[in-house]
């Protein structure tokens, strides 16, 4: 398995150390359920360094990433993001990502750990369609790290000087800045994945061990802890956040996602665009629904969803939710079977668990805040 150049931290913090996607990363140090409560309440800080980075750069990139992507990058100024997504032909979801527009004739790609090989050979096929556009998989080369919760701001701003701090204090959501640290330069992205206020540092493998004990260093003034990826889970789910093999994949279109407000199909021209307009005219099949437990019981991706004893789909994500209480997920699941409000059953192991179908999401995301 890989490992990231965080790995001895992890091992020294006895970290419980899981394969994810091929990596060998932490999925719990005090435990899941305290972890994600710390996350919500104080900060925490994530080892996300097995996720991808791609630059794109040229005088092409900004008309080639705007066929390439689904949403419209022509809306981006510089320093600014947006969750966006890659689709085939046919209009299924490759990958999602985080696209930043950091210069002029230069973005930054983030996507996600197992797609990195996929997603960079659908670039590059991409790419033979425009003259001047140089593509870099720096992925092996960069570590990143998440800081999230309330106190996350002043865990980032103690790794800044004073000169810095008012910029960097001042990063609206979704943007996207330079910073220094340990004489690398850096990107700080005011996004994240749990639901809470906060950023994501990219930076290189040689500073990531240093910047992760500088901010385990502010625990006296924020209460920052190490957190694993079973907690980045439950938090991600409550604030229905999709998850790349789980709630998504080739199969499914964004309109399914639901994600049609990050897909621009009253504008130019995407790779999958003639699809995924199609299906919006016909309307679409299935589509990403959210439900809560009302029997005991714990919902896991694969099962069975029924309504009157009817198969109408499938969980692609379930857990516990700490925030919120009790269990659920999200499903798939055929569109004209049911509606919010309508009480389904899942196939928990060959019983079925009562679940009612509810609006998304289970928690309202603090990012903006």
């Amino acid at each position: 398995m890989k490992k990231t150049a965080l790995y001895e931290q992890h091992s020294l913090l006895k970290a419980k150390l899981i394969d994810f996607s091929g990596w060998k990363m932490p999925i719990s140090y005090d435990g899941v359920l305290a972890e994600h409560h710390h996350v919500r309440e104080k900060v925490g800080i994530f080892d996300v360094s097995h996720m991808g980075e791609f630059w794109i750069r040229g005088r092409d990139a900004q008309t080639y990433l705007q066929y390439l992507t689904i949403n419209d990058v022509n809306k981006l100024d510089v320093g600014q993001g947006q969750y966006t997504a890659i689709c085939n032909e046919n209009g299924g979801m490759i990958d999602d990502l985080i696209l930043y527009k950091t210069g002029e004739e230069e973005f930054f790609a983030c996507v996600n750990a197992a797609n990195i090989t996929k997603d960079f050979e659908w670039f590059k096929q991409g790419a033979s369609r425009f003259e001047r556009v140089d593509l870099e998989n720096a992925s092996e080369g960069w570590s990143q790290i998440a800081v999230q919760g309330p106190n996350s701001e002043a865990a980032v701003l103690s790794l800044v000087n004073a000169q810095d701090q008012e910029r960097i204090a001042g990063l609206p959501y979704t943007h996207i800045a330079d910073i220094s640290f340990g004489g690398s330069v850096c990107k700080l992205a005011r996004t994240g994945y749990t639901g809470e206020k906060g950023y994501e540092i990219y930076l290189p493998n040689s500073a990531a061990a240093s910047c992760w004990q500088a901010l385990l260093a502010t625990e006296p003034q924020t209460q920052i802890k190490p957190i694993g990826l079973g907690a980045r889970d439950t938090l991600r789910l409550e604030s229905c956040y999709l998850l790349y093999g789980n709630d998504m994949d080739e199969s499914v279109s964004p309109l399914e996602a639901g994600i049609s407000w990050a897909t621009k199909l009253g504008g130019e021209d995407f790779c999958g665009k003639s699809a995924i307009a199609s299906q919006k005219t016909a309307g679409v099949s299935r589509k990403i629904a959210a439900f809560l437990f009302e029997d005991q019981g714990v919902p896991r991706k694969g099962m069975q969803i029924l309504k009157d004893g009817e198969d109408i789909g499938v969980v692609t994500s379930g857990s516990v939710f700490p925030s919120v209480g009790g269990s659920g997920g999200l499903a798939l699941i055929a569109s004209n079977k049911a509606v919010v409000g309508d009480l389904v059953q899942v196939n928990v192991r060959g019983k079925h668990k009562n679940a009612k179908l509810v609006k998304k999401p289970f928690y309202k995301a603090k990012t903006k805040d």
